[in-house]
């Protein structure tokens, strides 16, 4: 009898895993679907419809599985107040050790155990068990491959339906826009396979960074949810370690911030992470990488982030807050006005410095001002939160003298604009006192590096108001108080080269050198100003090279700096002199208290030991005189032509000529 032949059979049997995304018409002829996987391609169709040319509509999900994403956790918060429990919950998940695929399978069979969703009274986040297992016994995924979209799928603040006024769209299509953001939020459960995680040791060095140098200009981190955010945001993750590697560079070896930007770049235009508010906060940090000057059109600078997230902040409705915002987490609240006023406060400075118009009006926003109440209760550093406060505050009205300004421009009498001279008087007297410039004595005791940056821009568009450009071509005329903000701008850059370093100090801080040296450039013209206005240029050029280690921008500023002093003591010194001074003579003097403003009030913190020329200046004020010997109408009756070709005159390029570009970190 022949043997009989048996074929091998494997008693357990792997589920055919059924798949969680797909679209009616597939569903209604009974064939198979490949819309899941086309979507984790970028694709919003399945090749069926796609072969046929037809609609592909994503088929609401019926089974049990799915029935916790409920209506309710669709309309949570973006960000919902995270409490013990789900920190416990991440915890309790087990390691294991990070080599898990950065892919993740989309069948909810598969991630249902890891899944973390809204609760319907909105008390924090659940765990969801596949059935009924110990959530210890199921393999954990990754988290870096757990998409945001799971915790919070899609918001109010997500939505773009958020109209001030609603023209009547959302009237007449409110089910249907409903539909296609539920589309649009299952389609973009998806992950890009772009690596893992910051080592943690690395991620713990780049948060430290983050809270000691950057946190005050861009609070959009907390200490309490760092950790949780970076485990649930490979995006936010990234654009941390490229802040970190960037300011504070670790001395073992990592990645680096090149390495870092592109990731994250990419991340975000690849739609990997589907957390509104998460993107927002990680495209912020992306500030803090401008390897290339702006004298060239191009998607990584300053000005192209700031405007990618004012624009979801407009569409999102962050800028017009409506009484159903106020019903909701303060946490949040608090979270969304910081995003805002951090890019409100970098247009308004960007619209200065590369004279383009602002993007926000701030008669179209509702939004108040940044108050303590916005930051977390637990904020350990609460000086930080009243500097980004000040901040903001000296922003706005550094935005109304760039709308002024451009506008003046195209006007036939240019006025000085007093009222705003004063706002800006004001601003400085209301500090309080351990926020004010510490640089009354002859040398920095209580060195605050915060404080020293937030006058930095006060300074500069000080120097900015009294600058006078006339004709055209020629180097702008500066006017005393031009002047004695520069040497303060200047004696800051000291305190700072002092203490080792400017690696903290924003990319911007290459245009305030950039200002400052044109200020103090006029005042070496005169006999008595030569020698400490050197000392001054020499410390503003000292910045600007090491600046250069770390933004594009400051290789322009520092190649004029050379070629403006090197003219200057050439053998054409007196055509400079001539282009420094080829102003109409009037002949009159500028005194303290024209047009109703006494300009030496702008500097209530300099006192004759803040520098040399200030020596100068305050002493040759008390007399009501300035015999500055090339000093020629300085008077603000004549200020007709302050403003012209202000397009020009804050674009280095044309101030420092035509220079190559450097894109060079």
């Amino acid at each position: 009898m022949a043997e009989t032949s048996w074929v091998e059979f494997s008693a357990v049997r792997q589920k055919r895993r059924r798949a969680a995304l797909a679209c009616e018409i597939c569903h209604s002829k009974k064939v198979r679907c490949d819309l899941q996987a086309r979507s984790a391609q970028g694709h919003v169709t399945c090749s069926n419809c796609a072969a046929a040319g037809k609609t592909c509509q994503v088929r609401p999900p019926r089974r049990d599985k799915v029935r916790g994403l409920t209506r309710t956790s669709l309309t949570q918060n973006l960000t919902p107040p995270l409490e013990t429990s789900a920190a416990s919950n991440m915890d309790a998940l087990p390691s294991d050790g990070g080599n898990q695929s950065p892919d993740l399978d989309m069948s909810l069979d598969s991630t249902a155990a890891a899944t973390l969703t809204v609760t319907a009274d909105g008390h924090g986040p659940e765990t969801v068990s596949q059935r009924g297992a110990p959530l210890a016994n199921i393999p954990r995924p990754n988290r870096a491959s757990v998409p945001s979209a799971f915790v919070n799928d899609i918001s109010p603040s997500a939505h773009s339906d958020r109209y001030t006024i609603d023209p009547g769209f959302l009237a007449v299509y409110g089910p249907e826009n409903e539909n296609d953001a539920r589309h649009q939020a299952m389609t973009s459960q998806k992950t890009t396979n772009l690596g893992n995680l910051t080592q943690p040791d690395l991620q713990q060095s780049f948060a430290e960074t983050y809270f000691e140098y950057c946190y005050p200009w861009c609070p959009v981190l907390d200490k309490s949810s760092l950790s949780i955010d970076l485990a649930k945001s490979p995006l936010l993750d990234d654009a941390l370690a490229l802040v970190g590697s960037h300011v504070q560079p670790p001395m073992i070896p990592h990645a680096g911030p090149s390495f870092y930007y592109d990731r994250a770049r990419r991340r975000f235009y690849e739609d990997g992470e589907s957390d509104l508010i998460t993107s927002l906060r990680a495209v912020l940090l992306f500030y803090w990488w401008a390897p290339r000057p702006p004298s060239l059109v191009h998607r990584h600078s300053s000005w192209w982030w700031t405007s990618v997230v004012i624009r979801h902040c407009q569409q999102a409705g962050f800028d017009y807050e409506l009484e159903a915002d106020y019903m909701g987490s303060r946490t949040n609240l608090g979270l969304r006005r910081r995003i805002w006023w951090t890019a409100f406060a970098r247009e308004r400075l960007t619209a200065i410095c590369q004279g383009k118009p602002c993007i926000i009006d701030p008669e179209d926003c509702n939004i108040p001002e940044p108050s303590l109440a916005d930051f977390p209760d637990d904020l350990e550093d609460k000086t930080s939160a009243e500097i980004f406060i000040y901040w903001v505050r000296l922003c706005a009205i550094i935005g109304r003298i760039a709308k002024y300004l451009s506008r003046s421009t195209n006007t036939a009498s240019n006025s000085f604009p007093v009222h705003l001279g004063k706002d800006l008087i004001e601003w400085v007297r209301s500090l309080p006192p351990h926020l004010q410039l510490p640089v009354g004595g002859a040398y920095t005791a209580n060195f605050h590096r915060n404080v020293h940056q937030l006058h930095l821009p006060y300074l500069t568009i000080i120097i900015v108001l009294y600058l006078k450009r006339s004709p055209p071509q020629a180097i702008p005329h500066a006017l005393p108080p031009s002047i004695l903000a520069a040497t303060c701008l200047a004696r800051i850059m000291k305190d700072s080269l002092v203490r080792g370093g400017t690696r903290y100090l924003m990319p911007i801080t290459c245009w305030y050198c950039g200002m400052a040296f044109i200020a103090l450039l006029q005042a070496r013209v005169t006999q008595d100003l030569q020698q400490p206005a050197d000392s001054d240029l020499d410390m503003l050029a000292l910045a600007v090279k090491q600046l250069k280690t770390m933004w594009g921008t400051a290789n322009v500023f520092d190649q004029g700096f050379e070629r403006l002093r090197a003219t200057a003591n050439s053998s054409r010194h007196d055509d400079f002199l001539a282009r420094l001074t080829e102003q109409d003579s009037a002949g009159s003097q500028l005194q303290s208290d024209d047009n109703g403003i006494d300009w030496l009030d702008y500097f209530p913190f300099a006192t004759a030991q803040t520098s040399p020329i200030a020596e100068k200046l305050l002493a040759e004020q008390s007399m009501q005189y300035f015999p500055f010997d090339n000093f020629c109408d300085t008077s603000l009756m004549h200020f007709q032509d302050v403003f012209e070709g202000f397009d020009s005159w804050t674009d280095p390029q044309n101030l420092f000529g035509d220079l190559p570009n450097h894109d060079g970190t």
